[in-house]
């Protein structure tokens, strides 16, 4: 099962941590660096306005239902195609999902795929 984290931590943790990574680089001091998986915010207000419930619901439709176009998808969620094609870029942006281009009925359409089973938040 492949989880997601989403992390609120603040600006200057962040910061430092990306900080100590590029000093360990520098140093050559790391013989394999393991970059830790997540999504990061400042605070769980920041999450909210990113991960709404619409765009939640799009990201487990995509998960469960497997659309195979963001046009099905839309159909599946009952709200217009404009709305969702904006929240599907928003969680490929995320890195939450994928899109591929592939066949479909009228021409090429874009074919949708989580690549997480969960989604985990943590606070640091």
């Amino acid at each position: 099962m492949k989880i997601m984290k989403i992390k609120i931590q603040s600006r200057t943790i962040h910061d430092k941590n990306l900080k100590d990574i590029a000093r360990k680089i520098d140093s050559n001091k790391v013989q394999k660096l393991k970059i830790k998986n997540g999504i990061y915010f400042e605070s769980l207000t920041a999450v909210r306005k990113i991960l709404t419930d619409n765009r939640l619901n799009v990201w487990r439709a995509i998960r469960d239902k497997k659309p195979e176009s963001i046009t099905q998808l839309s159909e599946i969620l009952g709200r217009g195609f404009r709305s969702v094609y904006r929240d599907v870029v928003l969680l490929k942006d995320l890195g939450l999902i994928r899109l591929t281009e592939g066949p479909g009925r009228r021409g090429n359409v874009q074919k949708l795929e989580s690549l997480y089973d969960e989604l985990a938040l943590a606070v640091a």
